[in-house]
């Protein structure tokens, strides 16, 4: 029986020539978890650091109330900053509690029927901020995470932020490398999950992220905290 999905575009932040993106759809009543594993999955992260999902809502007056969805069994409910913030556990908040019009949070997310900008943060220390856009409902006959299109090679985990990366896509794109770009590229063949196929200029295809119960053993491996 078909189930009722969400389609969201999630964009890299900074990230340039190109934009890394990607687009895919997943089941509605999955928990915010599910879209951490998701988001892991098809950017290859490897799950290594702490994130948080936020909700900017404007409240006028140069304020935002902050809704931030997160693990709280690791990073716990006292990280509230002002009267307005909010903190939720990802692992009970579903999806369609917020995009849903009824949706139990989503009167907490919104401000004048305007949806406040949702964002994910992985790695605080790299900083690699993630825009969340939902572009559109629909249904499927797929129960997990289906890879719609992908747009860029992700950085690797402990890059060192967007300067970082753009120093390792220059030692991979240098014809006449030196030791420390020939380095470099040994380093990140130990680092990525693709091995010796890692190449910062080649994204990964919409086949191999789709690979049968891949994203399974992925979600299994991040509840049990060992990716």
């Amino acid at each position: 029986m078909p189930i009722r999905t969400f389609i969201f575009k999630v964009d890299l932040l900074e990230s340039r020539d190109p934009q890394i993106s990607r687009t895919f759809s997943i089941p509605a009543s999955w928990t915010f978890q599910k879209l951490h594993a998701a988001i892991q999955h098809v950017f290859l992260w490897q799950n290594e650091h702490l994130h948080v999902f936020t909700f900017q809502i404007p409240i006028g007056g140069g304020i935002n109330k902050v809704v931030s969805i997160q693990d709280t069994d690791m990073m716990g409910r006292d990280d509230e900053e002002g009267p307005n913030d909010i903190v939720l556990d990802e692992k009970t908040v579903k999806l369609k509690d917020i995009w849903d019009e009824n949706g139990r949070y989503h009167g907490d997310v919104t401000n004048n029927s305007t949806l406040g900008g949702c964002f994910y943060e992985y790695d605080f220390g790299d900083a690699w901020e993630h825009e969340i856009t939902l572009l559109a409902v629909g249904t499927s006959n797929v129960k997990e995470v289906s890879v719609l299109e992908v747009s860029g090679c992700a950085p690797l985990e402990n890059s060192q932020g967007v300067l970082g990366w753009e120093g390792l896509k220059r030692a991979f794109a240098d014809p006449n490398p030196d030791e420390l770009s020939l380095e470099a590229r040994r380093l990140s063949w130990l680092v990525s999950p693709l091995g010796g196929a890692f190449h910062p200029a080649i994204a990964p295809t919409i086949e191999q992220l789709n690979a049968p119960g891949l994203f399974d053993k992925r979600f299994r491996q991040i509840r049990k905290g060992i990716l």
